[in-house]
């Protein structure tokens, strides 16, 4: 279905100006697990900063069908570490609800100058490059999100925010410094390559600086960045601390979509893995994962391939129960 399906056939669906049939075609490609097509087009038209702008008719059969998919009996799904039950979606179509609907009900306000925040989300496993409209570029991780306002990126500031983690290559401007909000962090620059990761789940929220100078503010307490240092901010007690490591190949390894674990502790490595995978990770003994750390690149292969070369380090294994369940053991 993917290869019958392009972005002009999805704009003209969402502009109002297909035919029956064209409509019946994108319609029942939502319906399909192979999203490609729409994460692109939705993608190139949000970094764009450009709104969908699309007729009430269209945005009714659209939320109809999107109500029928989701209210589908579906497949139970472990997420992380605690069971859930989530309904499977399918990923163009979440990325659409996270980024498209900002567009339809910011420009459904009355006033034009009500605020536009645009939201880019990655729901996929693999990593989403997304290139901004000041020629920014950021490699979105999974479960991960960026957000800026439409009206004013690139016209008069730049300033995003994050949840999860991305890499910012960021394109110099020395009259308008390029911000990101992390939580109650702050980074600061003017042009550079670096790291951020902020994960709700995770105690710390991590700036590592490749390239370039950053300053890294929370409250009254301010940090500037060289190249291969790592900030660490602690989210319960507002602790910053700064460390050097090894950003050799680094730049690499972010952009080609790698996980990326710089001294971690295990148990926050094996949480993202298990949120990028959609599995469960169970411990029979919690304590086999006590002060054991992580540090490396892997690429995003299998699930078992990775948990196989993530535990050997420590000399643990895994025992695999169906597709989405695994055990950790000594």
């Amino acid at each position: 279905m993917a290869d019958t399906i392009t972005k002009a056939l999805l704009r003209k669906y969402f502009d109002g100006d297909c035919n029956p049939d064209e409509k019946k075609q994108v319609l029942a490609y939502l319906e399909q697990d192979d999203q490609s097509v729409l994460d692109e087009y939705i993608m190139e038209r949000a970094a764009e900063g450009k709104p969908i702008e699309t007729p009430d008719t269209v945005k009714q059969e659209f939320f109809a069908r999107l109500g029928a998919i989701i209210n589908k009996p579906a497949d139970r799904r472990i997420i992380g570490w605690k069971p859930a039950t989530t309904y499977r979606v399918a990923a163009g179509l979440a990325l659409l609800m996270a980024v498209g609907i900002a567009y339809w009900f910011g420009s459904n306000k009355k006033s034009g100058q009500t605020q536009q925040l645009v939201t880019i989300s990655n729901h996929e496993k693999f990593t989403h490059k997304v290139v901004l409209s000041d020629g920014t570029q950021v490699w979105l991780n999974p479960n991960s999100s960026i957000s800026y306002s439409k009206n004013n990126f690139a016209d008069t500031s730049r300033e995003v925010s994050i949840t999860g983690e991305a890499f910012f290559d960021v394109s110099h401007d020395a009259a308008k410094p390029f911000k990101v909000t992390s939580g109650r962090i702050v980074t600061r620059v003017l042009g550079t390559a670096f790291n951020i990761t902020a994960y709700k789940t995770e105690k710390n929220i991590r700036v590592l600086l490749v390239r370039g100078k950053v300053q890294v503010t929370s409250g009254k307490q301010h940090r500037v960045l060289l190249p291969g240092q790592l900030l660490s901010y602690n989210n319960y007690n507002s602790s910053i601390d700064v460390n050097n490591v090894a950003i050799d190949g680094k730049m690499e390894a972010f952009t080609s979509g790698k996980m990326v674990f710089d001294n971690l502790p295990l148990s926050a490595a094996l949480k993202r893995i298990a949120d990028a995978y959609n599995v469960n990770i169970d411990l029979k003994d919690s304590s086999v994962l006590q002060n054991k750390m992580i540090t490396g690149a892997y690429t995003r292969n299998t699930v078992d391939e990775v948990l196989r070369r993530v535990l050997f380090i420590h000399g643990l294994k895994f025992k695999k129960k169906g597709d989405h369940e695994y055990t950790i053991n000594n």
